[in-house]
């Protein structure tokens, strides 16, 4: 098991923003208005709260615990910014992982992706998106799809949605951007 300490500090500073970015980033995907908002901030606490008690066991959660009380700050400041997260999140997360992959254990690996990739799901999942079909925007199930590869989850499809042929792991394959989140392909015509 790995501890802080095990960590240079810019690989703890990877494992330490990624579960805010990657909601961030989710939360910009999808903008869903001041009421929408306060859901999606809602729920990431629940879902913070949720994951951190199921993975209590782990010195890296404990670690990442122990900073809780530097999250509320880091995410208020990050939000307040005002900088697009949907690459930097991906990339944060990448690196993160293989900060894990380096130091920790497998078993802490799989805590940390399940930790982020449930509470981004949650935030995703917290409001309906106006003219989507589903319970989560095609934004977000990219953001969502390319956040769990790059925590080594591969094959992962998102929760909420019928997503055509292929599904969101097709919309990836094909390229679609997600700088341009905004321009990912139509759903294909039945």
């Amino acid at each position: 098991m790995s501890t802080r300490d095990d960590y240079a500090v810019e690989e703890w500073e990877a494992i330490r923003r990624a579960p805010a970015e990657a909601v961030i980033a989710i939360e910009q995907a999808s903008p869903s208005g001041p009421w929408g908002r306060r859901k999606e901030r809602k729920a990431a606490e629940r879902g913070f709260r949720v994951a951190i008690a199921e993975l209590s066991d782990s010195e890296l959660v404990a670690a990442i615990v122990a900073a809780r009380d530097e999250e509320g700050a880091l995410l208020d400041a990050l939000r307040a910014g005002g900088e697009p997260f949907t690459d930097r999140a991906v990339e944060t997360a990448r690196r993160a992982r293989r900060a894990i992959l380096d130091k920790g254990t497998q078993e802490e690996l799989e805590a940390y992706a399940t930790a982020i990739i449930t509470t981004a799901e949650n935030v995703a999942l917290a409001t309906r998106e106006e003219g989507e079909r589903s319970s989560t925007s095609r934004a977000e199930a990219l953001l969502l799809t390319r956040l769990a590869q790059a925590l080594g989850r591969r094959g992962y499809e998102p929760p909420g949605g019928d997503w055509g042929a292929g599904g969101v792991q097709g919309m990836v394959a094909d390229g679609a951007s997600l700088g341009g989140i905004r321009e990912i392909p139509p759903e294909p015509k039945s």
